[in-house]
């Protein structure tokens, strides 16, 4: 079977970002400064290969706040979207796992975002942990947790030599 996760340009994950993390606002305020870093990983699910029902973006960006809970390099998950037909049926945590591999493979420490209170509960399921304190964040004061993910060291990381 085809691996459904697929590396695409920032343009590509646009619309759906703005649909379901910004509604009713212009397409600009879905745009991330880090989008255009050559760095930036963007990846999607699409149905039936065209139309993208998943995203999520991935780049380097230092811990925000108090001491990191890990020294390292730190990369940060932003603009994680899943179409309301798909919720529920794996394509977030096929992103979440690509994702990982791919921080893995930066010789990322640490793999952190901002969750909003709604899918702490996706985010625990694949090992992430959550800070103590809620916050608005986005132009519509959204409720959010800091969240991370500890990275094995790149010595004891499945698959890598």
């Amino acid at each position: 079977m085809a691996d459904p996760v697929e590396e695409v340009g920032a343009a590509d994950v646009l619309l759906l970002r703005a649909a379901v993390l910004r509604p009713g606002l212009p397409l600009e305020e879905s745009m991330y400064r880090q989008d255009d870093w050559p760095e930036a990983r963007h990846l999607a699910v699409r149905l039936s290969g065209a139309q993208i029902v998943g995203c999520a973006t991935f780049f380097p960006d230092p811990w925000e706040g108090d001491a990191p809970p890990v020294a390292g390099p730190a990369w940060r998950l932003r603009g994680m979207a899943t179409a309301p037909e798909v919720r529920g049926t794996g394509v977030g945590g096929l992103l979440i796992e690509r994702g990982l591999a791919v921080v893995a493979e930066a010789d990322a420490a640490l793999l952190w975002c901002n969750a909003r209170t709604v899918a702490l509960g996706f985010y625990r399921r694949y090992g992430f942990e959550v800070g103590a304190d809620e916050f608005p964040s986005g132009p519509h004061h959204i409720p959010h947790y800091r969240a991370w993910r500890v990275l094995p060291p790149a010595e004891e990381s499945v698959g890598r030599p």
